[in-house]
């Protein structure tokens, strides 16, 4: 009897859950599992997140699966299983739960594949290693490129997400979160871009004061990590520099709540920022409900600017800076040097062709395919320039939004298409082809694609104050026992944290018992072994 049987009444349970938030498919599976090659059909089905368009008809979506069944020499009959992205996380999880799974998907975001691992629920990929060489030539490439998708006893789960670089080796900084700010209505009230996070105080005064009925400030996701980034802390486990730590027992993470408390307390921060979504954030901003972002993804404000149309313009800045603990760390990528993306993405134990599934997956690592999900058709959506690289075609990138115009063929550096398995990509076509955004960097204002403003591109890499502590972290390797033991004590002190964050924002605990917190947080679970167990597979890593 495995681990999954004893969890019968629970899967029952979470299945039947999972029924009833009704799944967005193109069609319904009569199983989730491959069936064996015959006929010269590969089949198979796929769970991916949708951005509400038809990757699959799309004019690139056609081309690709007219390339792939020709490299093939066989038809191609993939079952999409999309799942709106908003709802993507929650839903696949009950997948997992329920053992209801798609022959290949991706993972909710961050998800610890371990105990799928464990069940045997995903493909060990390590054995297959010979069958994938365009992955594995990528891999090699990327620092620690294997150390970062093998646990401690050399096996594989998961591919990755992999993206070319943007930038020159040595310079250029890519940062993916930022702050933002209603440009106009700041220049048209004589107030300062904040720097620093008394300006922004300040700012956010001067704003209640002549929008009484507002909140000015507001943040996506939810999140406070501007002000953690400020601080020099994360609320979670992260690389000091010498050592791991967990954020929230350092006083840079007190710190930042009780900023935040502040600015709520004083009705400045929009109290509904914890059950905030995408659309009720641009809802209030295009509304001019609020005039300031802790955190936004950095495209995001150029969105508002060319979806308004009406002179609110939404500029991008760096995180603000606290004195007490120098320049702000800013959420930086790597866009510098081959890397792996966020996105895992796992092969079922139940796929009927492994070994065929395998191969095609690997073929979308080739360069052929990364440059017609990425850059399209050429000819018809790009041309190759003189100096023998692509570069998208004068009618997509003299467009009044270059990325709406680019729907229309439906290639990955659009805003919402991201055709084929979404596996892989190159990173120079969202240069080429990024539609102007409104920035203030360096204390210069500038209305050009935050990838080339030119503060940004001109900062060494990685050696600048603004790179975090954890850029640099070691590539750890857990056993499946440590990943285990991380889980089982983190996930509950992970919620505490959360729910006990709010409460601290909102006044409802008071900073007074702030010791009491730390001893609940430390009953919660036994985080001195979790550190213990980050650290000792650092210094394996580096030995």
């Amino acid at each position: 009897m495995n681990k999954m049987t004893k969890k019968l009444s629970l899967i029952m349970a979470v299945t039947l859950a999972f029924a009833a938030t009704g799944c967005t498919t193109n069609n319904e599976p009569a199983e989730n599992e491959s069936t064996a090659t015959e006929g010269g059909t590969l089949s198979f089905s796929v769970t991916l997140p949708s951005g509400g368009v038809d990757n699959e008809n799309s004019m690139v979506g056609k081309e690709w699966k007219r390339v792939m069944e020709e490299k093939l020499g066989k038809k191609l009959d993939i079952e999409y299983n999309y799942i709106p992205s908003s709802e993507y996380d929650e839903k696949v999880k009950l997948m997992i739960a329920s053992d209801d799974l798609t022959d290949f998907f991706v993972t909710p975001l961050f998800y610890d594949t371990t105990e799928m691992a464990e069940q045997g629920q995903i493909l060990e990929l390590g054995q297959y290693k010979d069958l994938m060489p365009n992955y594995m030539n990528y891999l090699s490439k990327v620092k620690n490129g294997m150390a970062r998708v093998t646990n401690a006893e050399g096996e594989m789960f998961y591919f990755k997400e992999t993206s070319t670089p943007r930038f020159p080796e040595d310079k250029g900084m890519l940062i993916q979160n930022t702050s933002s700010y209603r440009y106009d209505v700041f220049q048209s009230n004589d107030i300062k871009i904040p720097e620093t996070l008394d300006e922004f105080y300040d700012a956010a005064k001067k704003l209640k004061e002549l929008y009484p009925d507002k909140y000015p400030v507001a943040t996506r996701w939810n999140s406070l990590r501007s002000l953690f980034s400020a601080n020099h802390v994360k609320d979670d486990i992260f690389w000091d520099g010498s050592k791991y730590v967990y954020g929230v027992l350092e006083e840079g993470y007190k710190d930042a709540l009780q900023f935040a408390n502040r600015l709520y307390s004083e009705e400045l921060l929009d109290p509904e920022y914890t059950i905030d979504t995408d659309d009720t954030l641009q809802r209030k901003a295009l509304n001019g409900d609020n005039f300031m972002w802790l955190t936004q993804w950095f495209t995001t404000p150029g969105e508002y600017t060319r979806t308004v149309n009406d002179g609110k313009i939404f500029a991008v800045s760096l995180y603000p800076d606290n004195p007490k603990y120098g320049k702000a760390w800013q959420e930086v990528a790597n866009g510098n040097t081959p890397d792996l993306g966020w996105a895992t993405y796992c092969i079922s134990a139940n796929a009927k062709n492994p070994e065929e599934l395998i191969q095609f997956i690997d073929m979308q690592y080739s360069d052929e395919v990364i440059r017609l999900t990425t850059w399209g058709i050429e000819g018809t959506t790009y041309t190759i320039g003189e100096d023998g690289n692509p570069t998208f075609v004068e009618s997509l990138k003299t467009a009044a939004d270059p990325w709406l115009e680019g729907d229309k063929y439906g290639m990955r550096a659009s805003r919402k298409h991201n055709p084929g398995l979404q596996v892989a990509n190159d990173a120079r076509a969202f240069v080429d082809f990024a539609a102007t955004d409104y920035t203030l960097f360096g204390g210069k204002y500038e209305e050009v694609p935050i990838e080339k403003a030119e503060y940004l591109t001109s900062l060494p890499m990685p050696e600048n104050e603004y790179v975090p502590s954890w850029y640099s972290e070691p590539s750890l390797q857990f056993t499946q026992d440590e990943s285990q033991q991380i889980s089982e004590i983190m996930n509950p002190v992970k919620t505490f944290v959360t729910e006990e964050q709010a409460k601290f924002v909102s006044g409802k605990a008071n900073f007074n018992e702030w010791q009491k917190f730390i001893d609940q947080l430390h009953k919660m679970g036994d985080i001195d072994k979790v550190l213990q167990i980050y650290n000792d597979a650092a210094k394996r890593a580096v030995q």
